[in-house]
């Protein structure tokens, strides 16, 4: 990088604020401010759910992402994007959700049974 950055300078509210909500995610498990009606966990899978069960699957993936990013161990929401993506034929996104399935979710060896299948 040629240019150095000073503190204050190039300061973007928009992505500071998106760190802050991403941050508040992880800690109060709830879905960022610009969604309110999607207030906790249980709400962002049944609306992920209910788009998949309707074949928005673009919608549904970027849900369950969001699942995942809060609890990093949601078998449920691994799941449901690893059938989307096998449904869509998207075998490399399809492995790299198993993967992180695999190191968030050590307990399940059925994440480590489809990779090998897939493998």
């Amino acid at each position: 990088m040629s240019q150095e950055r000073k503190v204050g300078e190039n300061f973007d509210e928009k992505t500071a604020g998106d760190i802050f909500d991403k941050l508040k995610n992880v800690e109060g498990k709830i879905k960022p401010k610009k969604d309110g009606k999607l207030k906790n966990i249980s709400d962002l899978m049944n609306e992920a759910n209910y788009l998949k069960d309707h074949g928005k699957f673009d919608e549904a993936i970027e849900l369950y992402k969001q699942v995942i990013f809060a609890l990093p161990d949601s078998k449920k929401a691994y799941e449901a994007l690893i059938d989307i993506y096998q449904k869509n034929g998207d075998t490399d996104s399809e492995k790299d959700v198993l993967k992180k399935a695999i190191g968030n979710c050590k307990d399940d060896e059925s994440f480590k049974n489809k990779l090998n299948e897939i493998n």
